[in-house]
Formats: structure tokens, sequence, C-alpha cells
């Protein structure tokens, strides 16, 4: 088991690299250079050992400097500008720009931009990221420019575990808090991708696409695609409208795209400003937000007590749809805003679904924006937590009800909406969620008619729970679908999680000392569960208690790392099965389904019309490859 001895090695060296750096060391030098010695015998080429960054939130300068875009505002700008010569187009994306330093084909150092000639080292945390070769075929120093980014898929999964007035407003901010966090494990809870836009000390005199090419056989992600020889306003037009046609089908987002001089001879002939080089323009997509007044402010309590402000609009139509409310996010967002009702804002909508407000356009009101001092469902006093205000109140009818509402949605009853919630509550028969499992038929009937019958079906068909629902329907902060089914798969039963160390959970590959801590403190709270066993709810468990040969526990420097047996991903279409059906089953057998090909997969699994692309992906990862049948036979039958 070479190679989850020397994950858990490199974890453990970056973990205690960045608790020396923060001036928080947990173990001696001595105990520290053991595990990079263990680390050399295993892989002595391994990049972590070469790290040179500076301690963490040190400034890293930018030789050139990290320059800003030029941006034209039409085509025919394009036009004037290249004046034609050969171009290469290539996406605009939204992400937090990021230099790589190889050295020794070692990825030795991560910065951020920074002030352009100044940037933070973020190299502990990019080392973490599977997207991102941690070496590359070439010996001398290279320098690659690009952006780092989270897909939008990852976005709305992170934002999906999380409840209301904590959810995340964009992925460019995600993706931006995640590289600069201190807790390196949060890196692993999260997906962030790189796409390379410039190679630097390579060879400055070849092409931009033929700089592109080798940085796609270094297994790099790149942001130019189209080469325009003769450029006019038809063609650029043209190829401007496709991508702004397509960005919507993309998995991230794009604000425009960019235009380069191809030619190295083009490129030094035109130098560059303080500000841009000349020899790069951008032509950002138009904006398809909307100014319209903001009527007033109100407030809603989610299921963690947060309070989340909530803009009410004049309707204004945007992409196609009217909008009259938009989210304000959080207490912080709307103080930083300094919106108050009778100014008018500037709308946008997200993604094309999500209506969110970007700007104050006209200041028509004076004085600070101010925050409820009491919960506007219960009364209670507010407090501040973070960038949130939060209702004290033991009891709050908008927090209990969406905390049904949570338990409702993530166990699949159906029939029960927003009225015969608030009618249930107010009448005192479900005031908790577990009080769903007391309810006869005879009483959702006499309150809700003869719904109530269909309803009561749907709650008894709850009453045996995958123990990964069960845990995510708690309501435990951090603990959303995916973590349930995380630890589902990582602990026998409720009693083997309940008596899990600190330690334990951090050591399950994404757990962080935060989700640790948010998991170990919910689990604690009996109250929010006891009644569901009182109530007759039994937990279906994907492993017996005797059946633990499927986790094998590795103890090293002291510490007990529980990890899962297999990670695969599965490329091409397998028959007998719907993706959803067949996750179902994988991860019914304890394996984890992978998010894509990474060097932490044991196996691509190989499907009907398996994708040629994902098998040289694992193929420059060094990832075995094993045909379905085989697989199947050998590891689910």
């Amino acid at each position: 088991m070479a190679e989850d001895e020397k994950k858990q090695l490199e974890n453990l060296i970056l973990y205690h690299k960045r608790k020396y750096y923060d001036g928080e060391p947990e173990i001696s030098d001595s105990e520290y250079d053991s595990l990079e010695d263990r680390l050399s015998e295993i892989d002595p080429e391994n990049p972590v050992l070469f790290i040179v960054g500076t301690p963490a939130g040190g400034n890293v300068p930018h030789d050139p400097p990290m320059l800003s875009l030029q941006k034209a505002k039409s085509v025919d700008k394009i036009i004037s500008w290249a004046e034609n010569r050969p171009l290469i187009m290539g996406y605009k994306t939204d992400g937090l720009s990021l230099k790589l330093i190889y050295q020794n084909s070692k990825l030795i150092l991560a910065a951020t931009r920074g002030s352009g000639t100044l940037g933070d080292d973020v190299t502990l945390n990019i080392l973490k990221i599977d997207a991102i070769p941690k070496t590359i075929p070439f010996e001398n120093n290279v320098e690659i420019r690009g952006e780092l980014y989270m897909k939008i898929s990852e976005f709305n999964r992170i934002n999906e575990s999380l409840p209301e007035g904590e959810k995340y407003s964009n992925p460019r901010n995600l993706a931006a808090g995640t590289a600069k966090q201190k807790d390196a494990r949060m890196m692993e809870e999260r997906i962030l991708n790189f796409m390379a836009f410039d190679l630097l000390g390579w060879n400055e005199n070849v092409t931009v696409e033929e700089k592109a090419s080798i940085l796609n056989s270094w297994r790099f992600e790149t942001a130019d695609f189209l080469k325009i020889d003769n450029p006019s306003i038809d063609i650029i037009s043209k190829h401007f409208k496709q991508v702004e046609n397509e960005r919507e089908n993309l998995d991230y987002e794009i604000d425009g795209v960019v235009f380069k001089y191809n030619l190295a001879t083009d490129r030094d002939a035109v130098g560059a400003t303080d500000h841009h080089p000349r020899w790069q323009i951008a032509l950002k997509f138009e904006s398809k937000g909307k100014a319209t007044k903001l009527n007033d402010i109100t407030w809603q309590v989610g299921r963690t007590s947060v309070l989340t402000p909530v803009a009410e609009l004049e309707p204004v139509e945007v992409s196609g749809a009217v909008i009259s409310r938009a989210t304000l996010h959080n207490a912080d967002f709307l103080k930083s805003l300094g919106a108050k009702p009778g100014d008018f804002v500037y709308v946008e909508r997200s993604g094309e679904v999500i209506p969110k407000i970007i700007s104050v356009t006209t200041k028509n009101t004076k004085g600070e924006v101010t925050l409820p001092k009491s919960c506007p469902s219960c009364g209670s006093k507010t407090e501040k937590s973070g960038v949130n205000l939060i209702c004290t109140g033991s009891n709050c009818r908008n927090r209990d009800i969406q905390q049904i509402s949570y338990w409702i949605r993530i166990t699949g009853i159906d029939g029960l909406g927003g009225r015969s919630r608030e009618k249930l509550y107010d009448n005192g028969l479900v005031v908790h969620y577990s009080d769903l499992y007391s309810l006869t038929e005879e009483q959702l009937v006499s309150l809700l008619g003869k719904n109530g019958s269909k309803i009561f079906s749907s709650i008894e068909n709850t009453r045996e729970l995958p123990f990964r629902t069960f845990l995510a329907g708690l309501g435990i902060e951090s603990l959303g679908r995916t973590m349930g089914k995380k630890l589902a798969n990582s602990f026998a039963d409720f009693d083997e999680l309940k008596n899990a160390t600190i330690e334990q959970l951090t050591s399950l590959e994404g757990i962080s000392d935060i989700t640790a801590n948010n998991i170990k403190t919910g689990i604690r709270q009996t109250e929010r569960y006891s009644n569901l066993f009182n109530n007759g709810l039994k937990i279906i468990y994907t492993y017996k208690k005797q059946d633990l040969s499927r986790f094998q526990r590795i103890t090293y420097q002291e510490q007990t790392k529980v990890i899962r047996t297999m990670k695969i991903y599965i490329s091409g279409k397998v028959e007998e099965y719907t993706k959803n059906e067949l996750r179902e089953m994988i991860e019914s057998k304890g394996i984890e389904w992978g998010s894509g090909v990474s060097k932490s997969l044991d196996y691509l699994v190989l499907a009907e019309k398996a994708g040629k692309k994902r098998q040289e992906q694992a193929l420059a990862l060094g990832v075995k490859m094993i045909d379905w049948e085989e697989f199947k036979a050998k590891y689910l039958d």
C-alpha cells in the first residue's frame, strides 16, 4: 500500500508545514524530518519535498508583472487594434489569476496576482489541486500563468449543503477564498481547476498557438483555442457571437473572450504599458442586467437561525424573466453594498438563473444601513456572528418550519407543501421533524383533507432510511448529502460515528478541522434526533457491524487513518443502469465515485464507448484502467 502511505505522508507534511508557518507547530523538528525522510524513501522526486514558497501569507514578487487586460467595447475596436495581424482567440475565464513556478520539472511555488507586482504565496494549498500537474516533462525553470476557477457544478454542490444565509454568492469568490484558506485540508473538500493562458521561460520566440500546444501536452487545460489568420469584422463577430451563445453550456463562468497577437515578432514590436500588454485585448459580453428600484428589504430566518436579507424590487425583466426579489446574501454583504429602500440597484441573473444585485446605481437615501435588532419571526434578540445576523430565540416559528422542510426535502416525503407544513406546526402537531413519525392518518386527513392519506403513506415509506440520508437530514452544519455519503461509507453505524474523535474525522479525505468540529458538535445535540428513534425510525446501514474488512486502518505517527478501499471513475455507458442508479450501486459497495480522472483514482473503469480523452488522461497520470465487465466480476458480483 505504498500509494496510500505516500498520500498520508504528503498530507501530513503539508499540514505540519502550515502549522509551523502559522507559529503553531504540533510536532518536533525531528518528527517532521522523519516524515520527509520516509516520503523521500518512497518517492524521492515527490514535489512536496521541493516546496520553496514563502511562509503562509508571505509576498511573492512578479517579474514580469502580472498586468491587467486592455478592454474593447466593440468588434470595430478589435479590428483596428489587430491591424491585420494573425490572432489567437481564447476564453476570458472568471477566476483568480495565478502563477506557477516549475524548477527541475517540479512545481515549487504558486502565487496569486495580488497587486500585479506582488502576490500572495498559496503554494501549500495549490499542491492539493489534482487538476494542476505537480511535475512537467521539462527540466529548465518555467512559469505558467492562468486562472484558478471552480466549476459551476462544484459550486452548486457546495452551496446545496449550506443553509440560507451561508451560501456563497459566486464560483469566483469561493475559488479565491478556498485558495487562500489557512486550513489546507479545505482543499480536499472542494474541487478547483486551472486554465493556463501563458508560458514564460520556455521559448519566447514561438507563437501563442505553440505555447498552448506545449501546455496541453503537459496536461494543462488552456484558454486559447482558435487561430484567426486574417481577422475581419465578419469573422471576429461570428466567433464572438458563437462563444457568447455557447457559454451557457460551459461548466465554468466566462465574461468575454481574449484576443492575442499570435506571432512573437508582433508581440515584441508593441510591448506593454505599465497597465497592460499591448499585444492582447479583451472583448467582454454585453451585460444582461438592468437597474431597478429597491422597494424594501425583508429578512428570512433559515433552519440554522441565520437571518437572510432579501431585496423586494420594482419588477424588471432581466434575460427573459421578470425579477421582483433577489437575495442580499448576508448582513455583511448588505452593509458593504450600502443599499436602502428607495435606492436604485443593478440586477443580473447569475448563470441566467439566480437573480443577484451587483451594485447601487442611484443613491436616493442617506445614512448607514441598519440591521434589525429583533427576529422578524419570533421577536427574539438578534446578534452578529461572523458575516451573518443570528436569531437567538429558543423557539422560532420560521426557523422550526425551515428545519422540518429540510428533513422533508432530504428524505423525499411527498405532498407536504409550505402551507400544509405551517398548518401542522400551528396546530402543534409537528413542531420538530421527528413529530412527523407520530402522526396518524386520521390526523392528517382531518387537517389536510383527502390528500392526508397520501402524505401519511409517504411518511411511512421513510421510516427506514439509508444511513447517509439520515445523517444529511439532521440539519447539521457542513453535513449535507455528499458528506452524509462519505460518513456512511466510513463508519459502520451511528454509534461508531458518535464515538469518533476529531482526529478520526479529519483523517477522512475532504474533512477539515472546522467541518469535523461542526459534525461532532451537531451529533452531540441529541435533541436533534432522539425522538426519531422513539417514534420508530430505523437506519439502514451500508455495512454490518462486524464487516469492517472494507476499511483499512493504518496507524502512522500515532494518527489513525480511516480510508476507503477504492476510488473509481467510469467512462462510457453501462447499459443496464442510468447514471444515478450506477452511482448508487457503486457507493452502496463502499467504493468512492470520483468526479473525474485524477491521480487519486484506483481505476478508470472502461464501459461501452469509453472516451479516448479520459483514457489518455489516465495513461498520463499512471492510473490503472480496467474493463467494466472485469471490474464488475471482480468487485461487484
